[in-house]
């Protein structure tokens, strides 16, 4: 790749990151799923991958934040693109989101987390998507609905 085609790349990833943001917080979960690579996936912290598949992780999210108000913010992203089919970053992030009454699984009333995506991005297509993410939290406060105690 010549440096344009990389400058470009980098561009292409950033409007994709920020997309992915944009779809999951107004909840436009048919063209979210359109942002991952049908074979995404997403890892723990540890390597362990939680979940597999573009549209899975989709329907996921819509579980999670479909009864919700959510704002992410991606920031400062360290983009490397290896070739031009395959790239690596890294994100900064914050997420605030409340739930109507709690999240559907963790019970939480809101969250507020700092911490890193690590993704890698790849062209299928002939578009850039997401292959996969890993979400490091560095804080994450917690809110727990009225009288209830964390599970």
């Amino acid at each position: 790749m010549d440096r344009l085609e990389r400058l470009e790349a980098i561009e292409e990833i950033r409007h994709l990151k920020a997309r992915y943001f944009r779809l999951m917080d107004t909840k436009q979960w048919d063209a979210l799923a359109a942002v991952f690579t049908h074979d995404l996936e997403i890892r723990t912290p540890d390597g362990r991958v939680w979940l597999s598949g573009g549209a899975a992780y989709a329907q996921s999210l819509r579980t999670s934040l479909e009864h919700a108000v959510s704002c992410h913010q991606g920031l400062t992203g360290e983009i490397e693109v290896q070739d031009a089919e395959s790239a690596s970053g890294i994100w900064a992030m914050q997420d605030v989101i409340v739930w109507d009454t709690a999240h559907p699984r963790e019970g939480w009333k809101s969250i507020l987390g700092r911490g890193h995506y690590h993704e890698t991005y790849r062209v299928e297509d002939g578009a850039w998507r997401i292959a996969t993410l890993t979400l490091t939290r560095l804080r994450l406060d917690i809110k727990w609905p009225e009288g209830k105690a964390p599970q």
